[in-house]
Formats: C-alpha cells, sequence, structure tokens
C-alpha cells in the first residue's frame, strides 16, 4: 500500500512539474470549452461574439510562445512531450493559421449565412490547433497517435461544415475513409516498433540501438506503415487521393488551414523522426528506408507538378500545389549532415503567408465574382488591378521566382541538398535535386495560367466589380512577409536558430 501510494505521488508530482510546459494548449482547450458552452445560448448578439472569442485564444495562444518564459527550454511531460525551441516556433505557426483562418471565415459570405453550428466551427478550429501542438511536441509514439486523431476528428467535421451541399458530404466521407485506412496502418507500424523496442519514445537512442538489433526486412515494414500515417498529414503521394476532393468541399478558410497547418505539424513530427539518421551508424541500417523516403518524395513532386497541369478548376490546382510542396519539404529532410532544419522552417513559414495569401484570393473571387473555373478569371485583372497584382505575386512566390520570399526557402532547400550530396555522394540526393530544380519550372506553367486569364484576356462586360477595404488590407498582409523575407532573410532565420538552440 506505501508502495502504491509513494508511486502515486511521485507521478502527480511529475504531472505537475511538467503541466506548466503545456500551458499554451490548456489555454486553447479552455477556449475551445469556452465557445462550445456560449453557443448553446440562443441571442444573436451573444453569437456574435463568437469568432472574436476564437481570435482571443489564438491570439494569446500566440503571444505566449512568441514571449515564452513560461517553461525552461527541453521540458519534457511524462515522457511524452517535449516542450523546446522547436515546438515553441511550431506553435507560433500552428497559432497564426488558426487566427488567419479566422480572419478569413470572418470574410467569407458563405459563412456569414452559416446560422447553426457556428460554435462548433470556431471551437472545432481551437481544437485543431490544439492537435497540431500536441503533434509538434510529441516525443511518444502513442502520443503521435493520439494527437493526429485529434487533429482528424476536428478536420472530418469542418471539412463537413456546409452540410447541405452534395461535394461536401462526399468530400468528408471520402476523408474519413482515407483518414482511417492511413490511421490504421500506422498504429499497425508502430506496434511492431513498440515489439522490436519495448519503448514508445522515439527520441531516445535507447530505442534506435533497440531496432539495430532487430531484422532488417521487419523493422523497414514497419518504418514504411509508420510514415504512411505521416504521409497522409502532409497530402504526400501516395496517400494524397483525398486532397483534391477536400479542397473542392471544404469552405474556403479550412481548405487554407488544412493546406498549411496539418501540413506543417506532419513534417515537424517526421523532422523529430528522421533527426536520428543523422548518425551514421543508424543511417546505414535504415539505409532502404531512406531510400524509400526518397522514392516518396521524387513521386510526391512528380504527381503534385504533372497533375497540376491538367486541372481546369482553381481549387484542384490549388490542391495539386500543396502536394508538390509536400515533395519539396520531404526533399528538404533528405539532407543529413546539413543546417535543414532551418531552412525547413523558414520554408514553412512562407508556404503560410503563401498559401493563405492565395486562398484569399479564391475566395474574393469565387463569392463576389462566381469564379469556378480558370477561365472564369478572365479579364478580372484588368478590371480590378490591386487584386489581381496580389494574385500575380502570391503565385510568383508559390512558384519559387524573385523578389519574393518563396525562391528564398527553395534556395534553401536546393543548397542543403546540394551540401549533402557533397558530403555523402548519394545519387538519390542529386536526383531529387535535378528533379526540384526542372519541377519548378513545370510549376510555372500551371501557376502562370491564372494571370494569363487575368491580364492577358479581356472581358468586353461593362459589370462594375468591387472588393472591400477589409479584403484589401488582409491581401496586403499577407504578402508583406514575402517581400520583406525575401530581401531581409536574416531577420526569420537568426530567430529560428536561436530557437532551435533550446532543442534538445
Amino acid at each position: 500500500m506505501k508502495e502504491q501510494t509513494a508511486y502515486l505521488s511521485q507521478s502527480i508530482d511529475a504531472i505537475l512539474a511538467g503541466a506548466g510546459s503545456l500551458l499554451p494548449e490548456f489555454l486553447l482547450a479552455g477556449f475551445f470549452l469556452l465557445l462550445v458552452t456560449i453557443d448553446l445560448f440562443r441571442s444573436r448578439t451573444i453569437k456574435q461574439l463568437l469568432p472574436w472569442l476564437a481570435l482571443t485564444g489564438l491570439f494569446s495562444a500566440l503571444i505566449l510562445q512568441f514571449l515564452g518564459g513560461y517553461t525552461s527550454g527541453g521540458v519534457q511531460f511524462l515522457n511524452l512531450l517535449r516542450s523546446d525551441g522547436l515546438a515553441r516556433f511550431s506553435g507560433i505557426l500552428f497559432s497564426a493559421a488558426g487566427i488567419f483562418t479566422v480572419l478569413l471565415s470572418l470574410q467569407s459570405k458563405v459563412l456569414e449565412k452559416l446560422k447553426e453550428s457556428r460554435g462548433e466551427y470556431y471551437a472545432l478550429i481551437l481544437m485543431l490547433v490544439l492537435g497540431l501542438n500536441l503533434m509538434a511536441k510529441s516525443i511518444n509514439l502513442l502520443m503521435v497517435f493520439l494527437a493526429i486523431e485529434l487533429v482528424s476528428i476536428a478536420s472530418y467535421i469542418l471539412t463537413l461544415t456546409l452540410k447541405q451541399e452534395k461535394r461536401a458530404v462526399e468530400a468528408g466521407l471520402k476523408y474519413v475513409l482515407y483518414g482511417t485506412l492511413s490511421a490504421g496502418v500506422m498504429l499497425y507500424g508502430m506496434s511492431f516498433f513498440y515489439g522490436f523496442t519495448g519503448s514508445l519514445n522515439y527520441t531516445e537512442g535507447t530505442f534506435w540501438q533497440a531496432l539495430l538489433q532487430a531484422d532488417v526486412l521487419l523493422v523497414t515494414i514497419a518504418a514504411i506503415l509508420v510514415f504512411a500515417g505521416f504521409f497522409f498529414k502532409i497530402s504526400a503521394a501516395p496517400f494524397h487521393f483525398w486532397v483534391p476532393d477536400v479542397y473542392q468541399g471544404a469552405p474556403m478558410p479550412i481548405v487554407a488551414l488544412f493546406s498549411t497547418g496539418p501540413k506543417m505539424a506532419g513534417i515537424i513530427v517526421i523532422l523529430r523522426f528522421v533527426a536520428a539518421f543523422s548518425d551514421p551508424v543508424v543511417a546505414a541500417y535504415f539505409d532502404d528506408v531512406l531510400l524509400f523516403l526518397g522514392i516518396a518524395a521524387l513521386a510526391t513532386l512528380v504527381v503534385g507538378n504533372f497533375t497540376a497541369l491538367w486541372q481546369k478548376t482553381p481549387r484542384r490546382l490549388m490542391a495539386y500545389s500543396s502536394v508538390s510542396h509536400a515533395g519539396f519539404l520531404l526533399m528538404a529532410l533528405m539532407a543529413f549532415g546539413t543546417n535543414y532544419t532551418t531552412g525547413v522552417l523558414f520554408y514553412l513559414s512562407v508556404l503560410l503567408f503563401m498559401n493563405y495569401g492565395m486562398f484569399l484570393f479564391l475566395q474574393i473571387s469565387e463569392e463576389n465574382f462566381g469564379v469556378q473555373k480558370l477561365e472564369h478569371f478572365t479579364g478580372l485583372g484588368h478590371k480590378l488591378p490591386y487584386l489581381g497584382v496580389m494574385a500575380l505575386l502570391y503565385l510568383l512566390s508559390l512558384t519559387g521566382l524573385p523578389p519574393l520570399a518563396g525562391f528564398t526557402g527553395k534556395l534553401l532547400v536546393f543548397t542543403n541538398v546540394w551540401e549533402a550530396y557533397s558530403a555523402f555522394g548519394k545519387p538519390m540526393l542529386l536526383t531529387l535535386l535535378v528533379a526540384g530544380v526542372l519541377l519548378t519550372g513545370v510549376a510555372l506553367f500551371y501557376y502562370i495560367r491564372i494571370p494569363y486569364y487575368l491580364f492577358l484576356k479581356r472581358n468586353l462586360t461593362e459589370e462594375k466589380l468591387v472588393i472591400s477595404l477589409s479584403d484589401k488590407l488582409l491581401l496586403a498582409f499577407f504578402a508583406v512577409p514575402l517581400l520583406v523575407l525575401f530581401f531581409k532573410p536574416d531577420l526569420l532565420l537568426h530567430w529560428i536558430e536561436r530557437l532551435l538552440a533550446q532543442t534538445l
């Protein structure tokens, strides 16, 4: 009895000692419960406060993570979660993504008509951001699985926000089916890892040392099964089939969130997982796994870029654009032996502003001017030069052309891959580098189709078109960082390096 009491006391002390590292998550959970509770009231005035409460919660979490000081670097919560510099920077990106999603939702005419489940909608955005934070902090395979499932459940419901539309129901059903399949496969692979090592903490050296003693073929199979779940979250081939349908059926702000948040969190999880491959001994043992990652990155690049060439709707074009960016990020994670983490985080930061700016442009075009296909952009740039120029900036940055930060992000990725190839001489790295450069040229062909219709085709109608001042300001807000970070990338790179210095 005394032993049980002592064990319980130690467990409580351990929980209390690590609870401070989860302060942003507790804050988000509290606002989630507040939104759900307030949504029970029928007062119209109270319901109008819902998005502003969501913004308050997300902004509070952002400020808390930006300032830091709520925990010392590397604090662990029961050997499940680690609150370090990497998790802190990721949390800042996730909170920003949540804020941008709410801002786009406030500008959306479609969501303005949403009478039911408004509180649920904003509460689920906070729940999704909470799950993303847990994904970035997870250092335990079971915790990774639970965090991914928390994000997935919120994503499934948010996809069905416009459940009165047939395409939303179809998208939600496909998302659930693919998500359930990938989750089952991933959990099966994790059970193999536990059987081999007797541990679920994949950041410990003993975990990888135990794997080195196991059968190579079985370990490779287990790793591929685990990566299947990760690939689903970042929309990498061959687990990308849900992407075009979900992008077509979900509300535009949620599509913007899906194109950034889960992708960023999935990349952080993979980044922590493959950190052990920097050890030459471990990398040599997992040579087949690294080959699989290289092939997956190459396949994702090829599928994303070439499939985008044939798309006729802006949403589906951006869906395959998102797949191609997952390929570039996977390629960046192959550059072992270099400072690739800084480049990956810079790329993710730039991707956040590029995607939200682009999806805001699509939301304005779709809801105000009835744009459903690429040819519907005809002449829009002549009638609304400001809108057209902003779209051009985002598209050039997505392509990776100067003078925008998308160019700097891709340059960092290519530089790291070249350094890794120069150091180790692996043919897969050179293949990825050449493919990445060539496919950037392919990307220009499908991205340029939108400016082609905007500026090079004329619309003869005399209808006067206008966009709101708030939309103009928000478009500028997303565009300014893309220009600033091209000319002064050190502003972000130095900050990332300081935060990563806290990562254990």
